[in-house]
């Protein structure tokens, strides 16, 4: 089986690293990074939240979220996987470009190849538990039960389901990106056959014959 492996934000396949520079949108809330996300959801505070949340760069958001005087909620363990899942997922179905580089990956084995870290790495030696890497295959597998073509681009509703479609969201930024993205890809395929299988729900009645 072929093997990729990553860690550095500019080494290849950089982008799979939680500081790629890839803004999510999750939990009615804008995040600049998985990173920020991840780290913000080990606390209760919202004031520590906040304080990750606004923080610039990922790997600052990483060390306050490693500081010892910030008290990380107690079911942390239990529920960590699923919030890395959850922000992985996020990643990858508004962000085209890069769900694409993650299906293009067929059935590798995606590790995060790193001597730090033991339980979301692989040791550097092969020996750690490699969770990001297993998470990203995961999120993969679930992705391709709705795509059959790697250049395929989702329906807003489901990149971002809890947006209505009137919302301002879809008029700047993150929102706006994905929308025209979208249109741009509906125009080039066999729109019939899209609608068949993403036929839109009913707050977002009458989008494809806009």
């Amino acid at each position: 089986m072929k093997e990729i492996k990553f860690y550095k934000v500019n080494d290849p396949f950089g982008f799979f690293s939680n500081f790629s520079a890839h803004p999510i949108y999750l939990d009615s809330e804008r995040w600049n990074t998985v990173e920020h996300y991840f780290q913000a959801n080990k606390f209760e505070s919202i004031e520590i939240r906040e304080r990750i949340k606004s923080i610039g760069s990922p790997m600052q958001a990483a060390i306050e979220g490693r500081d010892s005087k910030n008290i990380i909620r107690s079911d942390w363990d239990a529920i960590k996987e699923q919030v890395m899942y959850n922000a992985l997922r996020c990643k990858f179905l508004q962000h085209p470009k890069l769900l694409k580089e993650l299906l293009l990956t067929e059935d590798s084995l995606i590790i995060e190849h790193t001597e730090n870290d033991n339980y979301w790495g692989d040791g550097g030696d092969g020996t750690g538990k490699n969770r990001l890497g297993v998470l990203l295959m995961n999120v993969r597998s679930e992705i391709r039960k709705h795509i059959d073509d790697p250049s395929m681009i989702l329906p807003p509703w489901i990149a971002f389901p809890t947006i209505d479609q009137l919302d301002m969201f879809w008029r700047m930024g993150l929102g706006e990106d994905y929308f025209m993205q979208w249109v741009q890809y509906l125009l080039s395929t066999d729109q019939k056959k899209y609608r068949e299988k993403f036929p839109e729900p009913q707050e977002w009645e009458g989008v494809y014959d806009e």
